[in-house]
């Protein structure tokens, strides 16, 4: 799970879902890579997700609600607070560091290193600070579990710095094997604590974090042998500027990803419909952010390369161009991946947790409908990523979730988990389409600057 934040799968759960799955999977990335490790990242994810149904099966659906909700409490804050958690920002900063000297790529890690301290005892003072009150609004929640959780976290505030160093130094062979490392061992150490007597969610939790400390120490040694640490120079104030330039967040929309794609009606689902339902909504949640992700994946990975491979005269004329094929392209993988899992999830569900978690169903199904509006969003996004004026977008998506908050209170008070799904799915549904009709605006508007140029 430590890869988690260095763009290599994990817990995507915890992290903002609609910036992040462009950023992984964006269909224009052409350091695409080689076949092994995209084997390797295949197994990763299918460790990750034994993982998961080990847990599953081993707690009952009320003890996995809570297992599932204190790391998403823990994780919410994460991309706001860590150096370089978001994909977008470690590219930016991987590229920067590709462009220096061994010695200045040492000088900028320990750079981060040390900011990152200040930022983990900020994380550490804050989340301590609301410990008590969440568990006071969350019996169930206790201080130990949420502190566990918090411990789980923590070593992720440092794994993105070392990531991003590697992804700089162009050793994704590395990330790649740290990652499956990760999942191995986290898979390793929660099968230990299946022999918990009880419930072990304290164990469960305390395996994450120890996985994660170990990878990172990992990965930290995996720096030092690269780096000449011991000769780092000290960056520059106008390299400092840019460094820290790329990791300015705005607040709104950290926000508004939070509300419309970090499953914010998770803390009204837990205050009103309790533990089983919490873990049912946030199962169902996880799966559907999988297959977001999937499609993209999947055309960027295989699908593309094999049409540039044996269609050698396949181009696009231009952006509007590539926009529409490449979007038909995940149409067509998104839409029949979508239906095949609403009739199958029953019989996979029953198969993989057994029949006590059967009522995820109907939510799970309500999710998946949006999965498919947001893996065909992720084109656009991939687009609109590159432009610097996004006020309309944003204020649109502020209207979004304005909305998604109004209607989250009746639907989620009357109808629990299938109101929890039905206000999620309306509001990525809503997102996605402003992002694929403003895409198609900019894009087709650029067209008819360009010709009136030529012209």
């Amino acid at each position: 799970m430590w890869s988690e934040l260095v763009g290599l799968g994990g817990r995507d759960m915890f992290l903002p879902q609609s910036r992040r799955i462009v950023e992984r999977h964006s269909v224009y990335n052409l350091a695409r890579p080689g076949f092994w490790q995209k084997a390797i990242h295949t197994c990763t994810i299918l460790i990750n997700a034994s993982m998961y149904i080990l847990v599953a099966r081993a707690l009952q659906p009320q003890a996995f609600g809570t297992y599932l909700f204190v790391q998403w409490l823990a994780g919410i804050a994460v991309p706001a607070i860590g150096a370089g958690t978001a994909m977008l920002a470690s590219r930016q900063i991987a590229e920067v560091q590709s462009r220096e000297a061994p010695r200045q790529v040492a000088g900028i890690f320990y750079f981060f290193w040390y900011r990152q301290h200040r930022r983990i005892l900020f994380y550490s003072l804050i989340y301590l600070l609301l410990a008590l009150p969440l568990s006071q609004m969350f019996p169930w929640c206790t201080p130990v579990l949420l502190l566990l959780a918090g411990l789980s976290t923590l070593p992720l505030l440092l794994s993105n710095v070392a990531g991003t160093t590697l992804r700089g130094l162009r050793r994704a062979d590395l990330l790649t094997m740290l990652n499956l490392f990760g999942a191995l061992l986290t898979l390793l150490l929660v099968i230990i604590a299946t022999q918990v007597a009880g419930e072990p969610v304290e164990a469960f939790l305390l395996a994450s974090a120890l996985a994660n400390t170990l990878t990172l120490i990992l990965a930290v040694v995996c720096v030092i042998r690269l780096l000449p640490l011991d000769k780092a120079l000290q960056p520059g104030i106008f390299l400092k500027e840019r460094l820290t330039s790329s990791l300015k967040h705005s607040w709104l929309l950290f926000a508004l990803d939070a509300i419309i794609w970090q499953r914010g009606e998770l803390v009204l689902l837990a205050y009103w419909s309790g533990q089983a339902n919490v873990g049912y909504y946030a199962l169902a949640s996880m799966i559907s952010t999988v297959l977001i992700g999937l499609a993209p994946q999947l055309f960027s990975s295989w699908v593309l390369p094999l049409v540039l491979r044996y269609v050698p005269g396949h181009h696009y004329s231009d952006a509007y161009d590539a926009f529409v094929k490449t979007s038909c392209y995940i149409v067509l993988l998104a839409v029949p991946i979508c239906m095949i899992l609403i009739i199958l999830c029953p019989v996979l569900i029953t198969f993989c947790m057994g029949t006590m978690y059967l009522p995820l169903i109907q939510p799970l199904r309500i999710l998946l409908i949006a999965s498919v509006f947001g893996s065909i969003a992720t084109v656009s996004l991939t687009h609109l990523a590159h432009v610097k004026q996004k006020g309309l977008q944003t204020w649109l998506n502020a209207g979004v979730a304005c909305s998604k908050v109004v209607l989250a209170l009746p639907l989620v008070l009357f109808w629990g988990t299938s109101g929890a799904a039905t206000v999620s799915a309306l509001a990525q549904i809503a997102s996605s389409l402003i992002a694929i009709l403003m895409c198609r605006h900019i894009l087709k508007r650029r067209e008819a600057v360009s010709a009136k140029g030529r012209s």
